[in-house]
């Protein structure tokens, strides 16, 4: 938000709050246009965030900001001035600033309801400063003190008596109403219920008879069927910066207009006679839904729409204010390209689905062209490119064309607009956004493991990154309400890591993302297969999804890719190839059972298989993530993009002390089914043998190198993924003879002799 913007908010809070305890009315003309900023209601969210504001930090939304504001109810009395009448009053001494004339007093015969309007739309001022509550509860313009407290006591109730001339306001202090109904004062209850009791009536006074104001058809204000000629919404403009002074005077652009902020106290009167309740004025905001619920005003941000009769909530009412861009004015009597902003809350132009920006051209009387309409030499754009509009009156620039981080001064000027054969140039505010690119960076890569506690998960390697845009030359995260176009990020094998990584150098079908989400993506490790495997003479399904990752004896290296340009993602139109090359190491098969040397006991019905597992013909290993943190991430080489393992390959000699080999024997081998398991004692200590109780025929059985711990009754296997888990052996009976059939080539047997298992066999 700038201060165009800011400074129209708070002037208004600020008018709204000394007018009445009850009402909440804008009343104050709009700030001058300046720089982005928090508009109070934002402010004042973060001031409860931070804990500056005593105020629960659950009540953050509009209708609470306007409960904050309003304050304790005061006893019935008289009617309030509204925001129309208070303003009245101040300009009836001629002496305050016209905000569309510098230099100038506003009319104080001027003092209409159309002209209350027209005074609060404002007109183009210098840069101005945000009303602000500083650390000492008092309101700040710019970096000065005004001395005024954001919030202050509660002023004391008169006696009932005649009508006088205008008390003063009270100050809210921080009021809210509690579960039981009462008030409480800055968390504090007062044992005062909030509606308080009938008064006394007084005299009847005079019924207010409010002025019929109506829009016209040609868009002006009609008040009691008169055309005023003042238009209803008026040009945008800029606020003056409106202060309390140390006087307690109003002060517009630094200029004491003389006028108290606070009206004198008035005298007490004598007690009289109930009277009728009077009628409430309406707010500023009441006046405008009610001027906007025909569906027929024009949008302020959309020139040649209409606002939405729907859009009637307290924040659409902050958002009409605010008017259409501030940055960028239609010059009447020429012709202007304007490009059309995107998101208006980040100020941004450019469509994050194809990275374009829709311009809108303009004739000289302010409508939109028609379709045909050329233009041309757009600056920061090649001289070359020449754009046509549409029926709408638009065109695009696609990312390509736009600017690369060019300054503003080569991204702002005139065009050529070419009607019918004719060129003339336009107006000297078009500006040409530049581009916005993106990337993402890898920041740590592991082995890790896909998905779950199988015996055959696959192995992967786990990359983090994150996704940036550059905005104006600056890099940072993308925004929160934009979706980073993870869903797009691809990986693929490098053919030459001594090549830049682009679409010629990639092999889309090896290296493939097995899972992503918005910071992380894992790749299959290649597997490195079994001679029976190879084979797989049994056309094993299992086995057969296994050879389309089985390792080609050379080093794998991955590298990743986003963005597809055709609008599906957040990519800005690109497509981006890291140029990070990422190793993805083999992974080698867990051990088997050692020939001659696995039986089958058989006690009282229970069948036990026990024996030794080969731990002679372990093979090779990369360190993983269930390593301490250092042995496993990998690094990227110096003077390079190729990421590699910290200690490459390495002998089964080197694995952690606690490894042992896990062995489960399941009913299915899709993760169902009954299943029992058993293990080796540690592989440093020589672990090898195992003895598997209830062993049954019709079971398949597999091998795991895992982690080993002991407790003082529990014995636990957690998975460490230095190798591939795999079902190796399914257990068949015929008649009296058990056998060890290979999972991947059902010709091949093991007769398990049966044999007693020795009573120490597993010390």
């Amino acid at each position: 938000m700038n201060l165009f913007k800011s400074s129209v908010l708070c002037g208004m809070v600020i008018v709204s709050f000394m007018t009445s305890c009850t009402d909440v009315d804008i009343t104050m003309p709009k700030g001058p246009k300046g720089d982005t900023g928090l508009s109070a209601y934002e402010f004042w969210k973060e001031k409860v965030a931070d804990g500056t504001v005593n105020w629960p930090k659950d009540q953050t939304e509009v209708a609470d900001f306007f409960k904050f504001l309003k304050g304790k109810d005061g006893k019935d009395g008289k009617d309030g001035q509204s925001a129309f009448e208070q303003w009245k009053d101040m300009i009836a001494g001629g002496s305050v600033d016209d905000p569309h004339n510098p230099g100038e007093k506003w009319p104080s015969e001027n003092n209409t309801v159309q002209d209350f309007w027209r005074f609060l739309t404002g007109a183009s001022g210098e840069d101005g400063q945000t009303p602000h509550i500083g650390d000492n509860g008092n309101w700040f313009i710019g970096k000065e003190d005004t001395g005024i407290g954001a919030r202050g006591r509660d002023g004391q109730d008169g006696k009932d008596g005649k009508d006088g001339t205008n008390g003063r306001d009270a100050i809210p202090p921080t009021v809210t109403i509690g579960d039981n109904g009462n008030w409480y004062i800055n968390g504090t209850d007062t044992g005062k219920p909030a509606l308080g009791q009938d008064g006394k009536d007084g005299k009847d006074g005079k019924d207010a008879v409010p002025p019929t104001v109506t829009i016209g058809d040609n868009g002006n204000w009609f008040v009691d069927g008169t055309d005023t000629g003042k238009k209803a919404v008026g040009q945008d403009g800029k606020s003056p910066e409106v202060a309390i002074g140390d006087n307690g005077n109003w002060y517009i652009n630094g200029t004491d207009t003389g006028k108290p902020a606070f009206g004198k106290d008035g005298k007490d009167g004598k007690d009289g006679k109930d009277g009728a309740n009077g009628a409430n004025g309406k707010s500023a905001y009441e006046l405008w839904k009610e001027y906007i619920s025909s569906g027929d005003v024009d949008n302020p941000h959309n020139p040649d729409q209409k606002w939405p009769a729907d859009r009637n909530k307290q924040t659409d009412f902050w958002d009409f204010l605010t008017g259409k861009s501030s940055v960028i004015e239609i010059e009447v009597g020429k012709y202007n390209v304007i490009p059309e902003y995107w998101n208006s809350s980040l100020k941004e132009y450019v469509v994050p689905s194809d990275g374009s920006v829709l311009f809108t051209v303009y004739d000289k009387t302010g409508k939109k062209v028609t379709a045909g309409v050329k233009v041309s030499d757009l600056p920061g754009v090649s001289s070359t490119d020449a754009f046509i509009t549409n029926e709408e009156g638009q065109f695009k620039v696609t990312w390509d064309k736009l600017p690369d981080n060019k300054g503003l001064s080569e991204r702002k000027g005139s065009v050529t607009v070419t009607v019918d054969g004719t060129q003339e140039t336009s107006a000297g505010n078009t500006l040409v956004p530049n581009r916005i690119n993106v990337r993402a960076t890898i920041t740590n890569a592991y082995l890790y493991y896909y998905s779950n506690t199988n015996i055959d998960d696959y192995k992967v390697v786990r990359l983090i990154y994150s996704f940036e845009r550059q905005v104006d030359g600056e890099w940072d995260k993308y925004p929160k309400s934009i979706t980073t176009p993870h869903y797009s990020m691809e990986s693929a094998r490098v053919k030459n890591i001594n090549q830049p990584v682009n679409e010629e150098n990639l092999d889309k079908d090896k290296c493939v993302c097995t899972y992503r989400t918005e910071t992380l993506m894992e790749i299959y490790r290649p597997i490195v297969l079994t001679e029976t495997e190879k084979a797989n003479v049994a056309k094993n399904d299992t086995v057969g999804k296994l050879a389309k990752y089985e390792w080609d004896q050379t080093d794998n290296y991955a590298a990743l890719y986003f963005g597809d340009g055709t609008g599906s993602y957040n990519d800005y139109g690109q497509t981006i190839y890291l140029q990070d090359k990422i190793h993805v190491p083999e992974v080698y098969p867990a051990p088997s059972f050692k020939e001659n040397s696995v039986f089958i006991e058989i006690k009282q019905g229970i069948t036990t298989m026990w024996g030794e597992i080969d731990t002679d013909n372990l093979q090779d290993f990369y360190k993983t993530y269930a390593y301490p943190t250092g042995q496993d991430e990998f690094t990227k080489e110096e003077g390079t993009n190729v990421w590699k393992h910290p200690e490459g390959k390495l002998p089964a000699s080197e694995l952690e002390e606690n490894r042992a080999v896990f062995i489960e024997m399941r009913t299915f081998i899709n993760g169902t089914g009954g299943t029992v398991h058993t293990g080796t004692k540690p592989l440093s200590k020589g672990g090898k043998r195992f003895k598997l109780t209830s062993s049954y025929p019709n079971n398949w059985i597999g091998l795991d190198i895992r982690t080993r711990a002991e407790s003082t009754n529990k014995i636990t296997y957690s998975l460490s993924y230095e190798y591939r888990g795999r079902y190796t052996y399914y257990m068949l009976k015929e008649e009296d003879k058990y056998y060890l059939v290979d999972f991947a080539d059902w010709s091949k047997r093991i007769l398990l002799p049966i044999k007693d298992c020795p009573a120490d066999w597993m010390n």
